[in-house]
């Protein structure tokens, strides 16, 4: 009798262990599924969108997405537990576009993932709620080849700076940004009020920059000489870099530090 009890608590210890299992499994597989991935936007708060350029990327890493909002580039923080989903720290570019109901689009996309709280995959569909409203959906689509960023290396573009420490710029006259150049092992450009340069190594991710000079030239007219020195100091700090499709991103360590656009030199 006491043989047969065992048996029937080690099954049930093993059912339930293996209910767990597929749980946490089931969880990863979630988490991994939204990666890699680009997810255009087909409807918010009920209404379909159509003909729109918005659309959702999660990076590799589960913490950052990128993508547009409908006219600006967007960027943030993203934390993922379980089927629990936030975005945090999320800026755009300032760029006005003048098509009917562009920006009311932008506004609305932007304000929606301010509030999701947990997501839903089902086959090609991304279903973001705020609680138990659905607010957000996307498709899964192609990425382009140009997207790949495989196909992108440090070298190969001239990095604009779109963020720092995921805070949007203030509005000044001229951007910073940064080029790097292999075979001289340096990295130059300009703050947004004085060209500099330095050189800088990497080695896979990781990134040093260093003995960094630059022109004394004093800009008063905005707010360029305070994202000048936080510029600086990003650039002194970083020991990590992520490219991501046409964005680069500087860390220290886990700490994002500064985030740039691609662009041709």
């Amino acid at each position: 009798m006491k043989q047969r009890n065992y048996i029937k608590s080690g099954l049930k210890l093993l059912a339930i262990i293996s209910l767990l299992s597929v749980g946490i499994f089931a969880q990863g597989i979630g988490r991994n599924d939204l990666s890699a991935k680009r997810w255009e936007l087909t409807e918010i708060n009920g209404k379909r969108v159509y003909s729109s350029k918005a659309f959702l990327e999660i990076e590799a890493s589960l913490s950052r997405f990128a993508g547009n909002a409908g006219c600006n580039r967007m960027f943030g923080g993203v934390t993922i537990n379980g089927r629990n989903i936030d975005f945090s720290g999320i800026g755009t570019t300032k760029m006005f576009c003048g098509g009917s109901g562009v920006m009311k689009l932008e506004t609305d996309f932007t304000r929606a993932l301010e509030r999701v709280t947990r997501f839903e995959r089902t086959g090609n569909n991304l279903s973001l709620y705020a609680r138990n409203r659905l607010v957000l959906k996307f498709k899964e689509t192609a990425k382009s080849n140009s997207d790949n960023n495989a196909n992108i290396k440090l070298e190969d573009r001239k990095w604009v700076l779109e963020a720092i420490k995921n805070r949007n710029l203030p509005k000044i006259e001229t951007l910073p940004f940064i080029n790097f150049d292999k075979a001289k092992n340096s990295a130059g450009g300009n703050t947004g009020c004085n060209v500099f340069g330095g050189n800088y190594s990497v080695t896979r991710d990781t990134i040093v920059i260093t003995n960094i000079i630059s022109t004394m030239r004093a800009c008063i007219e905005d707010e360029r000489m305070n994202v000048e020195r936080e510029f600086k100091n990003g650039l002194q700090n970083a020991n990590r870099f992520e490219i991501v499709g046409k964005k680069l991103n500087l860390y220290r360590n886990k700490t994002l530090l500064l985030s740039f656009r691609a662009e041709n030199k």
